[in-house]
């Protein structure tokens, strides 16, 4: 019997999927666990395995068409079913003997001069430009020389060209970001933060995080324990505008963007506030190497109500990020550096500067100015706000921050 292929529920809340991409085409085998299809969703594209083995008889949803969570999509033959025989075939008639036509004007090779170049009107060379037509493989109709219409009857019949691969991804961004900056109303607030505590501590846990878990402690993993620790000191900034109404946030799951070949994407840590550093830099690891190596799960990527975008890897000082839709604010991190610093007297002190672009739905611009002093307030003074920090190396001085 026929067995029916659905879309599945790649995540908690998905409830459509766009089919990218068939893998397989009718009357190929399909293997157990074997790749049979890929969906789009609004915020991923996932390949989606076979759960039984079969041959594929049937295609009910082709690629581009979006259909609801639980939509037959397509159809097996089951293992050891047969299919119903073929009609007898009648004897085939003789196959006509084909001969060559005759050379036409429409068939005709392009003229050439006799430096060997395409001949075609300045006109028909202009549009091909445009138009990304090769001359060399257009038939000319006016005694073999190119002119305009024969340049857009090429156009026209030429194959669709197979999009760039990565394509699609960046297609999901550039939908999702388009939408949030026409549909978020934000404000943004920056301030330039003292590093030397953050630094210290950086340097002094290295060792004991390396002993632990056998992954090394970053700057970014400091910076989400310090988010996650304001978060849970200030709340009402740990939620979400959906469906014209404030959804608070049960626990701080923060958004970390990577940098991937396909483009910028943003797994979700989560429950960050309950996490010591040990645990925070493990699951940290894990969801960035699942994201470089494409195999992140959408529910990785649900939810989340701010993301981190920590950019201290390349020169550059400051910027301004975009929000996610769907969450309530993005911290923009540049690198660490040594700038004039005024306490007292002028000295040179390593900073870094922040920027905070907040949705105007969920919280004031004053309200967003008092969750960015208690972040800005964790990052000068770490040891002071972290819960679970592991004791620092026997014989340095764990910093006061």
């Amino acid at each position: 019997m026929s067995i029916s292929i659905v879309m599945p529920q790649l995540g908690l809340t998905m409830t459509e999927g766009t089919i990218s991409e068939w893998l397989k085409k009718p009357g190929d085998v399909v293997r157990k666990n074997e790749p049979l299809f890929i969906v789009s969703t609004d915020k991923v594209e996932m390949e989606v395995e076979a759960l039984v083995e079969g041959k594929l008889k049937e295609i009910v949803v082709p690629p581009g068409e979006t259909v609801a969570v639980g939509t037959p999509v397509a159809y097996l033959e089951g293992a050891g079913e047969s299919p119903a025989p073929a009609p007898a075939k009648a004897e085939a008639a003789p196959a006509p003997v084909e001969t060559a036509a005759p050379a036409t004007s429409e068939t005709a090779a392009p003229a050439r001069s006799n430096d060997g170049r395409v001949q075609a009107s300045p006109r028909a060379k202009r549009l091909a430009k445009e138009l990304g037509v090769d001359l060399a493989t257009v038939r000319g109709t006016d005694d073999g020389r190119i002119s305009e219409d024969d340049v857009r009857r090429a156009s026209e019949s030429a194959p669709a060209k197979k999009a760039a691969p990565g394509s699609k991804r960046r297609q999901i961004i550039a939908e999702r970001l388009t939408y949030s900056i026409q549909n978020v109303p934000t404000f943004s607030l920056g301030v330039e933060v003292l590093a030397e505590n953050l630094l210290s501590l950086h340097e002094n846990l290295q060792e004991a995080v390396i002993g632990k878990t056998g992954v090394k402690l970053t700057i970014t993993d400091l910076l989400l324990a310090c988010l996650a620790s304001a978060i849970k000191d200030y709340p009402a900034i740990n939620a979400s505008w959906r469906d014209g109404a404030l959804h608070p946030g049960s626990s701080a799951d923060l958004g970390i963007a990577v940098a991937t070949g396909q483009g910028v994407i943003a797994p979700v840590l989560r429950a960050a506030e309950g996490l010591d550093l040990f645990g925070l830099v493990e699951r940290r690891n894990e969801l960035i190497g699942k994201a470089r190596q494409d195999n992140l799960s959408l529910r990785d990527l649900e939810g989340g109500t701010g993301t981190l975008s920590n950019l201290g890897m390349y020169p550059v000082d400051e910027f301004q990020a975009i929000i996610t839709p769907g969450q309530s604010f993005i911290l923009a991190v540049g690198r660490v550096r040594n700038r004039p610093w005024a306490d007292a007297k002028l000295v040179v002190k390593p900073t870094i500067k922040l920027n905070l672009t907040v949705d105007h739905r969920v919280v004031d611009g004053a309200e967003g100015a008092e969750f960015l002093g208690k972040l800005v307030e964790r990052i000068e003074n770490p040891g002071q706000f972290l819960e679970g920090l592991p004791a620092a190396k026997s014989g340095r001085r764990r910093a006061n921050g």
